[in-house]
């Protein structure tokens, strides 16, 4: 989401006073420390922006703009502040929102904060996993304000499932909704729903705004100042989001150094840069390749925290930042990549099975760095016609019927779908599975319900139910995804850091490289390796060269230039790195389905990428710094050929 910032003010040296027109707020009341924990506000905001800086926004959460200040008003650090906001669950399925709850969120919330915490990212606040006061800011004094009603007696978030049961309102920990309270007045205080929440109900006083209105959980991380794509345009000499492509550096040596002035245009780079572009290929190789490696090792660590998949990995879950390397190591060589969209993955609970089933958050709308199973919901309504009941396992029963639909969705077999009817006045929800035996005619889809525990009074109605037509179900296809999908997500980020450059958008570098993998898997069975087979289509088909060449990391240099600097066995590395992300393809693909994760761990999936992507960097790392060892005992082998001629 786009800030609405004008050439990122956020990179400049820091400590530095706050721009003109913003200004720091404290968060909290009663802040005596050195440094203050602050929000950024626009003083003057302009049409249709708010007062705070919202950099992004989840399913879960709304990200703004924050810092620290010193007393003397400077900016010593650039922040993310993180508010639990659970309103964008609205855009969610309705099988992602009934596999959540306010427990599970708070608990996938806290867990986040630990992995963060591990790598050292956290800025800790005590909000990671209780629930603050609601956050009040006088947006014109720039001070936090306290949500108290006109008789002074303070709010909360409610998350007392006793009070709130003798409220006759829903729990907290068991479902979505959330109210506010005010703790002093015991059974007698009012509830507030939480979205229904601002600066007024809550009792401030005109020029305030609401930051955090419903008490939502908080989390604060550093401010990664670059996109990830941002700086792979860079490095191609592309302008991005903060202006023309020499300005990245320009601005990442300031915030990175802390000092101003200008920097050499070589700067950035090792030593190849005096030896012209064809030179420089090498080195970009390796810059890329480190940041593809660190955003595979993020997401692999997510995963593996999580054990969930993350099913929202793209281009933009990363950011950028640069250590300082106070002029000793070149800028592009201390790049840091920060994942920085936790995953939306969520788990169905489904009794009875053992197969594990994984919803995305938002399933509607199509990706580039997703797969049409993760990016498409089958949802709609349909008739259900009951055919059997029969005794399952453990003493489940399985249904089989038919469910008839105008809605043009079909499941595949692998894929579960959930139906929810009425039997009865009783609602019944039922996890199935497509019937291969069953023949289908357009419109109708043959299913068996998977094992569920029914009481014997609900046993008895279904069997009634057989062959009567149940009006009103509605359906959701739940496809069997898994970490498989994070992979191939991955898979279209290393096209976009390798392949796509000036002249080559993301979607055709993408095609190309689909295309020359199912070229390759055309010989799979010669016994070759993938490399092999890839080098021999580069070697018979001109057109490989053009299009998927390394000339494509830098605008300029010729395909004939490229080839000579970079050796082809180490491009076609490369190449068969990222195929091998591409679940499906055939028999290079890592997995074959998007369910298919690996014994051991979810997480599992991605070893071998990383496994290739640090031996692909140790080979660019020879070819760039000599190895004098080595290079002693090449002379020594030369020398001793050359004696033994004369």
């Amino acid at each position: 989401m786009s800030t609405g910032l004008s050439n990122s003010f956020v990179f400049s040296p820091l400590p530095r006073e706050m721009p003109a027109g913003l200004g720091a707020a404290p968060l909290f009341p009663h802040e005596t420390g050195t440094l203050r924990l602050s929000v950024v506000v626009r003083r003057e905001p302009r049409p249709g922006e708010g007062r705070f800086i919202v950099l992004r926004e989840t399913l879960d959460a709304r990200v703004y703009l924050g810092c620290a200040v010193d007393r003397a008003g400077r900016v010593r650090e650039w922040l993310e502040l993180w508010v639990q906001d659970i309103s964008g669950l609205a855009q969610a399925t309705v099988s992602y929102r009934e596999a959540l709850n306010n427990a599970v969120l708070d608990s996938r919330w806290a867990k986040r904060c630990e992995l963060l915490a591990k790598s050292g990212g956290l800025v800790a606040t005590g909000f990671e996993g209780q629930h603050p006061a609601p956050v009040l800011i006088d947006v014109k004094g720039l001070a936090p304000v306290a949500a108290r009603d006109a008789q002074g007696v303070a709010w909360a978030l409610c998350t007392d499932d006793g009070l709130l049961a003798r409220k006759q309102t829903p729990a907290y920990g068991s479902t979505l909704g959330r109210h506010l309270f005010q703790p002093a007045l015991g059974d007698e205080t009012p509830l507030l729903p939480a979205d229904l929440a601002d600066a007024r109900s809550l009792g401030a006083p005109a020029g305030c705004e609401a930051l955090n209105a419903g008490g939502g959980l908080m989390m604060v991380q550093p401010f990664a100042p670059f996109g990830y794509e941002q700086v792979v345009d860079a490095l191609s000499g592309v302008d991005g989001e903060a202006g023309p492509a020499d300005n990245v550096l320009q601005v990442a040596a300031a915030a990175a150094r802390g000092v101003s002035g200008s920097l050499n245009p070589a700067g950035g780079w090792l030593m190849l840069s005096a030896a012209g572009a064809p030179a420089r290929l090498v080195e970009s190789l390796h810059v890329r390749l480190a940041l593809f490696a660190q955003a595979a090792a993020a997401v692999r660590a997510h995963v593996g925290e999580t054990l969930a998949p993350m099913l929202n990995v793209t281009g933009r879950s990363f950011r950028v930042s640069f250590a300082d390397g106070a002029g000793a190591v070149p800028l592009w060589w201390t790049t840091r990549v920060s994942l920085v969209e936790p995953g939306e993955g969520v788990e169905l609970a489904i009794p009875s099975t053992t197969a594990r089933y994984f919803v995305a958050g938002k399933g509607s709308g199509l990706s580039i760095y997703s797969p049409a199973a993760v990016s498409v919901a089958g949802t709609g309504r349909g008739w259900l016609r009951l055919r059997n009941v029969v005794a399952g396992d453990a003493g489940g029963v399985i249904l089989e019927g038919t469910l008839s639909t105008q809605d043009r969705v079909i499941p595949g077999r692998h894929d579960l779908v959930w139906l929810r009817c009425s039997v009865g006045s009783s609602r019944v929800d039922l996890y199935a599975t497509v019937d291969a035996k069953g023949s289908m005619v357009p419109g109708e889809v043959r299913l068996r319900t998977i094992p569920q525990q029914f009481s014997e009074d609900m046993q008895a109605r279904l069997r009634q139910a057989l062959g009567v037509p149940i009006p009103d179900v509605t359906f959701e296809i739940v496809p069997l995804l898994s970490s498989p999908c994070d992979l191939y997500a991955l898979g279209v980020l290393g096209v976009r850091t390798l392949l796509s450059g000036p002249g080559t958008p993301l979607p055709v570098a993408l095609d190309e490289l689909l295309s020359l993998a199912g070229a390759a898997a055309k010989t799979a069975d010669s016994g070759e390796t993938l490399e092999a087979r890839i080098g021999r289509l580069f070697a018979t088909e001109k057109r490989w060269g053009e299009s998927l060449g390394p000339q494509v990391l830098l605008p300029g240099v010729a395909a004939g230039d490229a080839a000579e600097v970079i050796p082809p066995a180490l491009w076609h590395g490369v190449l068969a790195a990222i195929v091998r992300c591409f679940t499906g393809l055939g028999p290079d693909s890592r997995c074959k389905d998007f369910g298919d994760a690996p014994q051991g761990g979810l997480h599992r999936v991605f070893d071998g990428l990383i496994d290739d992507l640090y031996a692909l960097l140790t080979a660019c790392r020879t070819l760039i710094v000599s190895d004098y060892g080595l290079n002693s005992e090449v002379r020594g082998v030369v020398q001793a050929c050359l004696q033994s001629n004369r």
